[in-house]
């Protein structure tokens, strides 16, 4: 059964005849001339995030941290995530990183930002790359507690909704004797996508 998806709030472009969609749920216009921004939504409940995280963070010495990250594409085979960024906080104080595996990618050590950032031009679904690194820390004066921030994530996964919100049918009612072309592509970016690292070290 169709439990369908309950939305927290939603704007619709002033094109829409917002009483048909009240009455039958469907969304009909007629469009205007360009390029426009038909409806926009908002859920934050049953989500399907693309991706899967797994950190750890280790304290190897007082100075040395083992940082590594198993990510997951949950998305299926068929379909390919592109110009993924991955960024993994490190210490203020970090003086070097050493990048023992990546997987996949390209992997380095962003010093003006504390991060490692982990580039990957394509993931395909249901793979899983890792990340294994070691940080150095210079030595400070007072050893304050790292408050972790988050890891931070960038990417576009097409014919992949985060909502599961799809389109059922797309109907034109032409009168002319122009021949619509009808098409469909759904793609997923980041806006904020963040992922919290635990407090344990």
């Amino acid at each position: 059964s169709d439990k369908g998806i309950a939305l927290d709030n939603y704007c619709f472009h002033q094109c829409v005849r917002l009483s048909k969609f009240d009455v039958d749920r469907e969304i009909t216009f007629i469009p205007p001339d360009g390029q426009f921004e038909l409806m926009k939504y908002r859920i934050t409940e049953n989500i399907e995030s693309p991706f899967k995280l797994l950190p750890s963070i280790k304290a190897l010495s007082r100075n040395r941290l083992e940082l590594s990250l198993q990510i997951t594409a949950m998305y299926d085979r068929n379909i390919n995530a592109s110009n993924v960024v991955i960024n993994f906080p490190c210490p203020r104080n970090t003086a070097r990183v050493h990048v023992h595996n990546k997987g996949d990618g390209k992997a380095k050590f962003e010093s003006a930002q504390n991060l490692i950032s982990w580039k990957l031009k394509r993931f395909p679904g249901r793979m899983e790359y890792s990340l294994l690194a070691e940080a150095e820390m210079a030595s400070t004066v007072t050893d304050k507690a790292w408050v972790k921030p988050p890891i931070t994530m960038s990417f576009e996964v097409p014919q992949f909704t985060a909502s599961g919100l799809r389109v059922r049918f797309l109907k034109i009612q032409e009168k002319s004797n122009y021949k619509p072309v009808k098409w469909i592509r759904y793609l997923t970016k980041a806006g904020s996508f963040q992922h919290r690292i635990g407090d344990r070290i």
